[in-house]
């Protein structure tokens, strides 16, 4: 199997994280050592980290060069990066050609030939998505992995995930196109059965998400070669993603790659979520009077709406006022299917709203960073599960409103 994808340095300022991978080098290591070979472009000044990296994770690499850096900044994983070296050109053609191949989409251009029996494409383009990406791809077989921006993206801004995705298979003759679907899972479409069926999640007690979907897309491809339907290998990559989810370790377990539940493998893995279509709502319970406050409410509504969770903002949906906007707020309250609450500077309306909710029985998620402070007593005590870390809180609210059980503890930073 070959692997084609980037090789980047990749920085988080909270919590803050710096390390070399990027997606290729990621679903190379995830698979079983000696099964297949990376090729990837680095530039010279970054070629010591680079075999460094390599011979630490057992990955054989086949380098074809770069003009300039390339880099990944994030503010929080859960933040849109700032690409450095968005303009750079690869200095030798790159090239592949096997049985299996795995082609993520890079962020440097320039003549590449790729032909496989199969062919997994996953375009996780930081500029533009083109179908025309596609135009030096050959495969007899070929799946679309994407997430679901991607896929709509692909498809022109079709909405329906579902539509979208049947879209993108048919434009592009694939065999199937796998959507990554954030906290709800995946949806496969499978033009040879001519089912569309969809995957539910598995939710991890904490949540590092860059580069789950690059192992994602290992654990599928894996599968697919090994002979597993696209539902089946969907399952893998679905298990594979919460293993990195819950670690941050490289190598995924032979047995997960094997399709074994993950669940009886590591405790932070809980079993998968039933796969739903419906409507899940969370409440979002933040004060929101300085800018901070805001600045954070936006990323919260933000990253929720993106996994595809219907978010109540008692900012956005009822407004700052007097009295009168109590009403309004209970009624969402009572609407939804379970409570994200950012607890720090212990804003009473937001912790009357987390008293509301436990008192009607609605699963809370709590972000606090002084996660040891007297007054989160009450809270643990009364059911709420607290967390430091703002990715952790957020997947942990998306799963609790699909009916995923919530642990009453503190939860100090992310699992390594």
């Amino acid at each position: 199997m070959i692997v084609v994808g980037g090789s980047y340095h990749e920085s988080v300022l909270i919590p803050d994280s710096e390390q070399f991978a990027g997606s290729g080098l990621r679903a190379a290591a995830a698979m079983p050592a000696g099964r297949c070979e990376l090729v990837t472009a680095v530039d010279e000044a970054h070629t010591t980290d680079a075999d460094s990296a390599y011979a630490t994770l057992g990955v054989s690499a086949r380098n074809v060069g770069r003009d300039q850096r390339v880099g990944f900044r994030y503010t929080t994983p859960m933040s849109s990066p700032v690409i450095d070296g968005p303009s750079a050109i690869l200095n030798t053609p790159l090239t592949a050609d096997d049985e299996t191949v795995l082609v993520f989409g890079m962020v440097e251009t320039g003549s590449r030939s790729i032909r496989a029996d199969r062919l997994v494409f996953d375009p996780q383009q930081p500029r533009g998505l083109e179908a025309a990406a596609l135009a030096d791809i050959q495969a007899d077989r070929l799946v679309v992995v994407g997430n679901a921006r991607e896929i709509r993206a692909l498809a022109e801004g079709e909405h329906d995930l579902q539509v979208a995705a049947a879209r993108v298979a048919a434009q592009t003759d694939a065999v199937g196109v796998i959507v990554k679907d954030s906290a709800r899972g995946c949806l496969v479409v499978d033009r040879a059965s001519d089912r569309i069926v969809r995957a539910g999640a598995y939710p991890t007690r904490s949540v590092w998400p860059i580069g789950s979907g690059d192992v994602f897309a290992a654990g599928f491809t894996h599968a697919w070669e090994g002979g597993a339907t696209l539902a089946e290998a969907a399952a893998v990559g679905s298990a594979s993603a919460a293993w990195w989810c819950a670690t941050r370790v490289f190598a995924v377990p032979p047995k997960i790659l094997g399709g074994t539940d993950p669940s009886t493998i590591h405790p932070a893995i809980a079993s998968e979520l039933p796969a739903a279509d419906g409507q899940f709502d969370v409440y979002l319970a933040s004060p929101f009077f300085s800018l901070a406050e805001r600045w954070l409410v936006e990323t919260c509504r933000n990253a929720l709406s993106g996994m595809g969770i219907t978010v109540f903002s008692p900012f956005h949906d009822v407004g700052p006022g007097g009295d009168e906007v109590a009403g309004p707020d209970l009624d969402g309250l009572r609407d939804s299917n379970a409570v994200l609450a950012v607890v720090d500077g212990w804003d009473p309306g937001t912790i009357f709203e987390v008293g509301w909710a436990r008192r009607h029985e609605l699963p809370v998620v709590g972000l606090v960073t002084d996660i040891d402070n007297d007054g989160t007593k009450m809270l643990v005590g009364s059911g709420v599960e607290l967390h430091q870390d703002l990715s952790s809180a957020l997947y942990r609210a998306a799963w609790a409103a699909q009916g995923a059980a919530l642990v009453p503890e503190r939860i100090r930073g992310r699992s390594e």
